[in-house]
Formats: C-alpha cells, sequence, structure tokens
C-alpha cells in the first residue's frame, strides 16, 4: 500500500511555491514589514472555497511558470510575470481580481492600510435617530414608493 497525504488543497506544492513566488512579484511585502506579500496569502485555498470557477484558470497559470520559477531572483520572476502579462492580459487582470480579493481581506493588511481588522460593526449598527420629513415627497408619489 503507498502512503498518500490527503489534502484538500487544490494546488500541488510545487504549484503552490510557483503562486506564491508569482504572487510576490504581483504584490511584494513592503520594506517595513508591515504589509505583507501577496504570496504569504492562500489564495488557492480561497479559490477553492470562494471562487471555484477560476481554479482551472489558476491551476494552468502556475503550470504556465517552469518549476525553478520560484528559486529565481525577484527582476528574472517580474520579466516573466511582465512577458506572459503581455500573451495572457484577460487571464492576467483575473488573477490580479482574484489576488486583491483575498489579499484586501487579511487582517495584516487591513490593519496596515490603517482599516480595523473584522466585521465594520461587530456590536451592531446603531442607526441615530431624526427627522423622518426628508421622506414625505417620496411617500407622497403614487408610484415611488410602494407600501407593504
Amino acid at each position: 500500500m503507498t502512503d498518500l497525504i490527503s489534502t484538500d488543497h487544490p494546488l500541488t506544492n510545487p504549484q503552490q511555491q510557483t503562486l506564491s513566488a508569482l504572487l510576490d512579484v504581483l504584490i511584494p511585502a513592503d520594506d517595513d514589514g508591515l504589509m505583507p506579500s501577496a504570496g504569504e496569502v492562500d489564495l488557492g485555498a480561497y479559490v477553492n472555497e470562494k471562487s471555484r470557477d477560476f481554479l482551472p484558470a489558476l491551476i494552468s497559470i502556475t503550470d504556465e511558470f517552469e518549476a525553478p520559477f520560484a528559486a529565481l531572483s525577484f527582476a528574472e520572476r517580474l520579466e516573466q510575470v511582465r512577458s506572459w502579462s503581455e500573451v495572457e492580459p484577460e487571464l492576467f487582470q483575473k488573477l490580479l481580481m482574484e489576488t486583491y480579493a483575498v489579499y484586501y481581506q487579511q487582517g495584516r493588511v487591513l490593519e496596515g492600510i490603517g482599516s480595523k481588522a473584522g466585521a465594520p460593526f461587530p456590536e451592531g449598527n446603531t442607526v441615530q435617530s431624526g427627522d423622518l420629513s426628508l421622506l414625505d415627497p417620496v411617500l407622497a408619489k403614487p408610484r415611488g414608493y410602494r407600501r407593504v
């Protein structure tokens, strides 16, 4: 019997390494360590859970880059990504959008840009009472407002 390790991750280890190196090019970490690189977030797991229709494209993207891609210098990786983005501009844009979607949900990133991590209204959204007479013209319209 072979020793298999079961995983729910949609990418193989080499694909994960390639993807991480690719994402590090798209959004590098800042010099002071406040903002992480995009390679530090698990885009593969995010896509597997939240955006499964992009998963085949993500796998094909990682396969576009040769296996030693992760071992290349940043400048070499940047040049390869730049060349690939010119050949596959639509796929590149989709990758960027998925990367932004997962990256800007990370607590460390939100705190790094000065936003509070977590739910925006963890204790509820308090609505201030006020003068609702501004709604009178809307309520007076025969078709502008439907009473339930």
